[in-house]
């Protein structure tokens, strides 16, 4: 009850298309607890945590971190909006933390206080307030996808927060839903919440709300004032003189604390308490004060003598009558190498017992640091950075002591990962599928008819052909490249190939073909089906300069040439291309190709261009387009040497490897930012050159290393490879 209101709430839970009679496992409200900060008095929480993104944790896991929500938002002082701040980023680094790294979600919050409403979204979900004959919704328009489907909690570790406030008064109705009433026309929304009863009003949304669908309807009602109950005190005439009786003795109450209002600490690495090394180092100085050090000694050398005169005994028994026996020297030096023996295990021992008390004294110092990193506050991102780091670096020492020990790998993976979340870094495994010898050095590699890889070695200009058994595992290994330079095809020699692409049609003269460019002009096409290899000489190449990429579109073959500053485009005529290139810039086009590096076009004939310092632009017609990279963790790429276009998935993307910061970059058409991939050994990408892309399958090249990726999997950061 909130002033003269009372907020009734009913739910609205739907799963597979079917009403469940349940509130959804996400839905919260929890008043002011005893100890609640100070400004959270008299406020009411309400909240709705649904599931977001490819995994679904079970219902425990929602109802935990909506219960962490209230508790964060009650434990918070200032403004409102400055608690649903607290609250929700409280949830966003618990779900980016170890245990729900793998999970995303979406929450909505609502606090009342008196007759305003504050609210706080994250995540695909809404709002609605039916106010009279007004229905009001946030975002204003459900139709606009890009409003509406926000990124999940879980997702970066700025949660983008979108607040609202309302004002708020008898009769009205105010939802906390997930997208599943987006579809609804607003008339038939307007209608529906337009019941008497939130039971009727739950009964009309049932049938217009998507298969899966969670909301929580608060409905505004008059709250009902109880009738003063007023007890009149009988007076009990007393004697003259009588003594006043004795007070009542009042029963003692048992104190019961309230719930805590602070957050349950979020898993990780536990917190050791100093209480118990303390006990331990004082009662082992008590031991050594107490106990005489000369009854130690005496009883060490007891004990040594005699397990001397038993090991004596067992190798120098007494001789018997005639028997031969033992030289005296022999005897004697056996009596003085034995004990020296035993001195130099037992001090091998002290000096091991020694290093591994100092190396369980360095893990807890490590521990230590973790925990204060782990402590920094959440807005303190770069104070946050920089402990997490050292702690990472004084793992890396402490493992040169003892490598592999699991205490040091499990607060490594912490730290990694606490790290990644900030830089929006996405770990993946990357199986190797082909190591080749040291004197290649991969390039560009694709992916035909999901069975036959095609790796291009830029230092021997040769390319092989391997054919894969499963999207992660080689089945058939090219011992010989299918071409090379010096290798003889049809009238030409091979010299220098920069470049390869797969053609369906074009002016080659086999069809579904791997075609390569060569820097002489010299066009060579392989056909699996029609094998050997053919090639043609292409005209017009005294224009070229230095040629570094060869693309298809339409048919038409494309040709980067930045020593030229031009993109060489050829017509088809029937299985050639017998004529000189057309020029792509024109001469009124302005442009500075000389540090590009590749490029892609799309199906609408648009040409990205990748230069070596990580910009990407856009031309059409030879027309340079708007078009910026934005939303990168860090401003902007820090290099660039390859870039795939996927225009076959649902979602098209651009994939952009940039070596120096070991990452595959995907983007948008329109440019924007959407993952950030890592091999999970942080040395396996230390040469990236080149990447292909089949649905959620990277094939990705590495120095001499052929690797996959699924960008699909979930995995913790893995500790370095040894």
């Amino acid at each position: 009850m909130i002033g003269e209101l009372d907020a009734q709430v009913g739910h609205l839970f739907v799963v597979g298309g079917r009403a469940v009679s349940a509130k959804p496992p996400g839905a919260l409200i929890m008043t002011s607890p005893a100890r609640a900060a100070r400004g959270r008095e008299g406020d009411t929480f309400y909240t709705l945590v649904t599931p977001a993104g490819a995994e679904q944790a079970q219902a425990a896991f929602y109802e935990q971190l909506a219960h962490m929500a209230a508790d964060h938002y009650f434990a918070t002082t200032g403004g409102v909006t400055n608690a649903l701040r607290e609250s929700i980023t409280g949830a966003n680094e618990h779900l980016l933390s170890g245990a729900g790294s793998r999970y995303q979600a979406t929450i909505v919050c609502m606090v009342l206080r008196g007759r305003e409403a504050f609210t706080a979204r994250v995540g695909p979900c809404l709002t609605l307030l039916k106010a009279g004959e007004t229905l009001s919704s946030a975002p204003d328009d459900l139709r606009d996808e890009y409003a509406l489907n926000g990124l999940p909690l879980g997702y970066s570790p700025s949660p983008d927060i979108k607040l609202g406030h309302y004002d708020v008064g008898l009769g009205q109705v105010l939802v906390l839903s997930d997208t599943g009433l987006a579809a609804i026309g607003r008339d038939q929304l307007a209608a529906a919440l337009g019941g008497d009863t939130l039971n009727v009003m739950v009964d009309a949304l049932k049938p217009l709300a998507a298969p899966r669908t969670q909301a929580m309807l608060i409905h505004f009602a008059l709250a009902p004032v109880p009738a003063p109950s007023i007890a009149v005190p009988i007076p009990i005439p007393l004697p003259i003189n009588a003594a006043a009786p004795a007070a009542p003795k009042l029963p003692t109450l048992i104190r019961t604390e309230p719930r805590p209002s602070t957050p349950p600490p979020s898993p990780g690495i536990a917190r050791e308490s100093p209480i118990p090394r303390l006990i331990g180092n004082i009662r082992h100085a008590l031991y050594l004060i107490t106990r005489p050090f000369v009854v130690a000694f005496v009883f060490i050398l007891t004990s040594i003598a005699r397990v001397l005169n038993g090991i004596l005994d067992r190798l120098l028994p007494e001789p018997e009558d005639g028997s031969p026996h033992i030289p005296a020297t022999v005897a004697a030096g056996a009596a003085i190498m034995i004990p020296v023996l035993i001195v130099f295990v037992m001090v091998g021992l002290r000096l091991s017992q020694v290093d591994e008390t100092n190396f369980e004294k360095l893990v807890a110092q490590v521990q230590d640091q973790a925990n204060q990193a782990a402590a920094v506050p959440t807005t303190n991102i770069d104070r946050a950075k920089t402990l997490w780091q050292a702690v990472i670096q004084r793992v890396d020492e402490a493992d040169k002591l003892h490598p592999g020990d699991p205490v040091l790998a499990q607060i490594r993976a912490k730290a990694q990962g606490i790290l990644d979340s900030f830089a929006s870094v996405t770990r993946r495994p990357a199986t190797p599928l082909r190591s080749f010898n040291a004197s290649v050095r991969l390039g560009a590699v694709f992916v035909q008819g999901g069975t036959d890889v095609y790796t291009l070695d830029m230092a021997g200009s040769a390319i092989y052909r391997d054919t894969l058994q499963q999207p992660a595992l080689i089945g058939t290994r090219g011992t010989q490249p299918i071409v090379q330079s010096g290798s003889a095809v049809s009238a030409f020699s091979v010299k220098h190939i920069v470049s390869m692409i797969w053609m369906n049609e074009g002016g080659i003269r086999n069809s579904h073909a791997l075609v390569a460019l060569d820097t002489q002009g010299i066009l060579v096409s392989y056909s699996p089906t029609f094998a050997p290899a053919i090639a043609q000489q292409l005209q017009g190449t005294d224009q070229w300069v230095k040629p570094v990429a060869v693309r298809s579109w339409q048919d038409r073959l494309y040709v980067l040439d930045p020593g030229a500053n031009q993109i060489w485009r050829y017509l088809p005529s029937g299985t050639t291309y017998p004529n000189a290139p057309e020029e792509y810039f024109g001469s009124a086009y302005q442009r500075q190709l000389s540090s590009a590096v590749d490029f892609a076009i799309d199906d609408k004939g648009n040409v990205y261009i990748l230069f070596a310092d990580g910009t990407l632009k856009q031309y059409n017609a030879g027309a340079e387009q708007a078009f910026t990279l934005n939303g990168l963790p860090d401003g902007k790429l820090k290099s660039a040497n390859a870039m795939y276009l996927d225009t076959i998935s649902p979602l098209p993307a651009i994939f952009v490897t940039d070596p120096v910061d070991q990452s595959i970059y995907e983007f948008t058409l329109a440019g924007v930012f959407q993952a950030r991939f890592r091999a999970s050994d942080p040395n396996a990408f230390s040469k990236l050159s080149g990447v292909f892309v089949n649905g959620s399958s990277l094939y990705v090249t590495a120095g001499q290393v052929l690797y996959y990726l699924n960008t699909g999997e979930v995995t913790a950061p893995a500790t370095p490879a040894r």
